[in-house]
């Protein structure tokens, strides 16, 4: 398999007040070699919900908070046409 390199989008610190672009870094990484029974998808689209912003807080909440340096994780919601 060709060497794929994935985009996301990194909690750098956390926002005080409105989020901005500083608040975030892009990285580029390479993903691991896919194993036996796996597949690749494309993201074709994204959503950008209120609790969100929650997540980029220390305070508790229903939703775990992103952690500083990492990705914003998400269930997969998929359709068949």
């Amino acid at each position: 398999m060709k060497t794929v390199i994935n985009q996301r989008i990194v909690l750098a610190k956390r926002p005080v007040g409105e989020p901005k672009h500083s608040d975030f870094r892009i990285e580029q990484v390479e993903l691991n070699e896919l194993k036996q029974g796996e597949i690749l998808l494309k993201t074709i689209y994204l959503s950008l919900d209120p609790y969100m912003r929650g997540r980029m807080s220390d305070a508790s909440s229903y939703a775990a908070p992103v952690k500083r340096g990492k990705y914003v994780s998400s269930d997969l919601i998929w359709h068949r046409a």
